[in-house]
């Protein structure tokens, strides 16, 4: 298993990883809409802005040639006593859960630093995994319009 910073020319794979990897998380959950809606070519332009700006910083995870996580972060000016650094995406493929790649994904984004992030509240498992990450809820229950799902933003003070 390879962990690398992602640049621009990964925005293709990483687009089309997101699309089926919410396909696969997420059908049931989210709206069938929103899923049929997903476009891989628009998200990888978005995805090849991004890196090339600096405006999101990602690391993929391959098995040989395979994508099997993504894990990304923003960095915006503190507000609402949030911390700096937001995790944006921390998606892996099923086959690959379970096997501590998410810890180490986690940790390739994060590190020790005081990160927050927004999680859906359907989303069970993702609370176990940051809750044993450190993170804890904080806030109002938050509506995603994009989904319309309820959401809750997750916050972790500085590891030391």
């Amino acid at each position: 298993m390879v962990i690398a910073r992602a640049v621009p020319a990964d925005a293709g794979a990483i687009a089309q990883f997101q699309t089926s990897a919410w396909e696969q998380t997420y059908r049931g959950v989210v709206p069938d809409r929103f899923l049929g809606g997903m476009d891989a070519a628009a998200s990888a332009a978005r995805w090849s802005e991004r890196l090339a700006s600096g405006g999101r910083r990602a690391f993929t995870a391959s098995l040989g040639e395979r994508l099997v996580a993504v894990a990304s972060t923003t960095r915006s000016d503190p507000q609402l006593s949030l911390p700096e650094l937001e995790l944006n995406t921390l998606y892996l493929l099923p086959e690959v859960q379970g096997t501590g790649l998410a810890d180490r994904m986690l940790d390739a984004a994060i590190g020790d630093e005081a990160a927050h992030l927004l999680v859906f509240r359907a989303n069970s498992r993702a609370h176990g995994f940051y809750r044993r990450h450190g993170f804890a809820p904080v806030g109002e229950i938050l509506i995603d319009p994009g989904t319309g799902l309820a959401e809750q933003r997750w916050v972790r003070e500085r590891r030391r």
